[in-house]
């Protein structure tokens, strides 16, 4: 059975993440990707924070951009 919180390195971060190693250093640089730096070296990857992090990027559909739109246009103040 497979452990939840298992760290892996950059590299199989990438693959998991399926973005180049470059990329991966780059997301990392900005500080937009959760990581772990224990010795202030080498970086590690919880596969769970990596999976909340792609879900917490997701792009909205156009039929729930038109509802969200659709419900702007009922509720806004009346000029």
């Amino acid at each position: 059975m497979e452990q939840t919180n298992q760290l892996i390195s950059t590299v199989e971060a990438a693959k998991f993440l399926g973005i180049k190693v470059s990329y991966l250093h780059k997301l990392m640089m900005r500080r937009v990707i959760p990581y772990y730096k224990p010795n202030g070296k080498l970086c590690f990857f919880d596969k769970a924070d990596l999976e909340a992090w792609m879900k917490n990027i997701r792009v909205a559909s156009q039929v729930e951009l038109s509802q969200q739109a659709q419900k702007y246009i009922i509720n806004r103040p009346k000029r």
